[in-house]
């Protein structure tokens, strides 16, 4: 009788700690028995991680600055308080002088990732740099609170069932690389580590690249390294492919306006393009697919012909201005290293 007592209290307890902290308990509970049916996951374990979780209220303040919500490639006037120029806040002094020092000190690492991989170590570098300022800035915010957050918490929204699963994919990860899911901080997305890896690409895509047996995208750069080239081979990367191409300057602008519109992914060929009048000074193959891609530089629209490199950066973070910000410090990083 006292131990069905206290299943009871503990029950409770479990129960009233969710509802206080905005959790739905029913959402909750299905998670854990959803764990535990899949995964042979100790419910008593999870309920007790519920049990603590602290509230956190700046989540939603931090999704309406994500960068890329309400940003300009480098095309803010002065007046303009509200806008704010994605090429400034990455392609920087700051991240090309100490990409610099990365590639330098690493740079055995580098050239196997390239050789192995076929992607450059220039853009490798980039998007380490940009993910965290090369490990600088790996989040502060306790990994498992986030993603309960937005997942069956008070910060769930149309992505829930993304965080939900991502969530998962976490506690996965933290049972098979014996982690402390209480001990985990990334960002305020859920991602982890140097290169901001989803937990779910973390399973799919981190290697061991330093011979240790484990890959730790934390501590050791060579995983690090090893991780970001694996994820864009494995997502379509081309060895010696081309990122960006200049599309000639015509009179075609409202058809290019209109064509940029459409998806990164290549889905013209160079011909048809040609037939349109939009053409670039480099020798393509006919058959080539292509995408055009609008960037703004000062008052003026430029635009450049996309290649699949420039979509398989996407894969990485499927925003445009993203992967021009890699191309662009990588073109950086490697006129500096010359």
């Amino acid at each position: 009788m006292i131990k069905i007592l206290l299943i009871i209290l503990i029950l409770s307890f479990n129960f009233v700690a969710y509802a206080q902290n905005g959790y739905n308990t029913y959402e909750v509970d299905s998670f854990i028995d959803e764990m535990y049916q899949k995964h042979n996951y100790s419910k008593k374990d999870l309920k007790e991680l519920f049990s603590k979780i602290k509230e956190e209220k700046k989540l939603k303040k931090f999704f309406k600055k994500a960068p890329e919500r309400r940003l300009t490639w480098n095309g803010c006037s002065p007046d303009e308080k509200q806008c704010i120029n994605y090429k400034g806040l990455f392609v920087n002094e700051y991240n090309i002088n100490n990409g610099i020092t990365f590639i330098k000190e690493n740079n055995h690492l580098l050239e196997k990732a390239s050789k192995k991989f076929g992607v450059p170590k220039e853009i490798i570098t980039a998007i380490i740099g940009i993910e965290t300022r090369y490990g600088k800035n790996l989040g502060t915010f306790k990994t498992f609170d986030t993603l309960a957050s937005l997942s069956v918490g008070p910060n769930k929204g149309r992505r829930a069932e993304f965080y939900r699963t991502e969530l998962e994919n976490f506690l996965l990860l933290c049972r098979e690389n014996s982690l402390d899911p209480n001990l985990i901080k990334g960002s305020y997305a859920g991602a982890l580590g140097k290169p901001q890896f989803i937990s779910s690409s973390y399973r799919n895509y981190a290697i061991d690249f330093d011979g240790d047996n484990s890959a730790d995208l934390w501590n050791s750069n060579a995983d690090v390294i090893g991780s970001v080239a694996n994820y864009l081979k494995r997502n379509g990367w081309q060895r010696g492919g081309l990122i960006l191409t200049d599309i000639e300057i015509n009179h075609n602008e409202n058809k290019l306006k209109k064509i940029s519109k459409k998806t990164y992914k290549p889905h013209t060929t160079y011909k048809k393009y040609k037939n349109m009048n939009i053409k670039t000074h480099l020798r393509l193959s006919d058959d080539e697919k292509l995408s055009v891609i609008k960037r703004i530089e000062g008052t003026k629209d430029v635009y450049s012909f996309g290649h699949n490199n420039f979509y398989t950066i996407t894969r990485y973070n499927r925003s445009r201005l993203y992967a021009l910000a890699v191309f662009t410090l990588a073109q950086d990083l490697k006129m500096a290293s010359q």
